[in-house]
């Protein structure tokens, strides 16, 4: 299977510099789960750095880049847009599994999807709080998909597991400045 957003090089935005990767890093309550998260998209990378240095007050921010070797035998989910089956599973992710239709959440090694950012995430804080209506119901989810379907959503590729993070090369670090 080929995922055209699986092409070298990957990135990745932060405040600190390193060379391998560390899933013990983590934070819980992402999108897809605690994991790696890249692009191929560097001005998004850089974008995530900035913002990390800001909200750490580090002097600057680094885009760590990667090569991917191959995808052979890894579990891959993909989602093409922000739909229905993503809200669900973005919310399980973030802690709000109760909200969602799913009995358990399926673990993949790679995950291709619309990033929510900070945009994205007051949408989702609004949805949870009820403010499109019952946030069990189809009314609700429909209007927090319209919204986010109206912003341009940025791609991210998240690696979920060790066997996933160990077929990622690493290339270079580079320095991002905040101004």
């Amino acid at each position: 299977m080929h995922y055209a957003e699986l092409s070298s090089p990957l990135y990745h935005g932060s405040d600190i510099s390193f060379t391998k990767i560390d899933l013990s890093y983590s934070s819980p309550k992402k999108d897809y789960g605690s994991g790696f998260y890249t692009t191929n998209e560097k001005a998004q990378a850089e974008k995530f750095a900035r913002l990390k240095a800001r909200r750490s007050r580090a002097p600057k921010g680094y885009v760590e880049s990667f090569n991917l070797q191959d995808c052979e035998g890894l579990s891959i989910k993909k989602f093409n847009l922000a739909d229905n089956e993503w809200f669900d599973y973005v919310l399980f992710n973030r802690g709000f599994g109760g909200l969602v239709n799913m009995p358990s959440c399926d673990t993949f090694d790679i995950v291709i999807g619309p990033v929510a950012n900070d945009a994205v995430g007051l949408v989702l804080n609004q949805f949870v709080a009820g403010t499109f209506g019952d946030p069990m119901g189809a009314e609700a989810k429909a209007t927090a998909i319209r919204l986010l379907l109206a912003q341009k959503l940025h791609n991210q590729i998240f690696f979920g597991t060790e066997r996933a993070v160990l077929r990622l090369d690493f290339c270079e670090v580079s320095d991002v400045c905040l101004d």
